[in-house]
């Protein structure tokens, strides 16, 4: 009886020791996969928009550059606001499908980039979109400076369609003139169908 105890004892020992070993082996099982990353044309291209031929620019204008920091092609859009009135540009930028099938777009996380002469000057500001209609909530906002609501609702557009931004503004009437009173990002977000 003792020696069948012993037995039973090591078949459980043996058993743990299966277990853990069991346990504390790494399987690795390699299966090759090759990734080729290519380039194609953007989904969406730029336009400025043709409030930027008003007054030779005064209120509208845009540009492009290349950061080398990030690698991104960055679309800058310079609005000037009259200290103390209301300035409605209606066409600033233009955002044009350029795929063969509909993309969805919105304007999304919209933030402080630089604090230049005073960004509390900036009483209310909402980068909205003109054309399709179709979203509900068309436009962000930025109020004393903060932005306070940060994204809109999808608008679809068909292939070779073009989506209207505008912008509407109010600087308080004691901002100085001819300052820049701060910059913001304003991202473009596109979905395709």
């Amino acid at each position: 009886m003792a020696r069948n105890k012993n037995m039973g004892r090591r078949v459980a020992l043996l058993a743990v020791l299966l277990g853990a070993a069991a346990l504390f082996a790494a399987v690795s099982v390699i299966n090759v996969t090759y990734w080729y990353v290519n380039t194609t044309a953007p989904p969406v291209i730029k336009y400025v928009g043709n409030d930027t031929n008003v007054m030779n620019g005064t209120f509208v204008k845009a540009d492009w550059y290349y950061d080398p920091t990030t690698g991104l092609n960055i679309t800058r859009v310079y609005v000037t606001g009259v200290p103390g009135d209301v300035a409605n540009i209606t066409n600033a930028l233009r955002v044009c499908n350029n795929y063969n099938v509909p993309v969805n777009i919105r304007i999304a996380d919209v933030s402080l980039l630089q604090n230049i002469t005073g960004a509390k000057y900036i009483r209310y500001m909402a980068v909205k979109i003109i054309d399709p209609p179709g979203a509900a909530d068309n436009k962000v906002v930025i109020q004393d400076g903060a932005a306070v609501d940060t994204t809109t609702d999808y608008v679809t557009l068909q292939p070779g369609q073009c989506a209207i931004l505008g912008v509407d503004i109010i600087i308080d009437a004691n901002a100085p003139y001819y300052k820049t009173l701060a910059a913001y990002q304003i991202n473009i977000e596109k979905v395709p169908q």
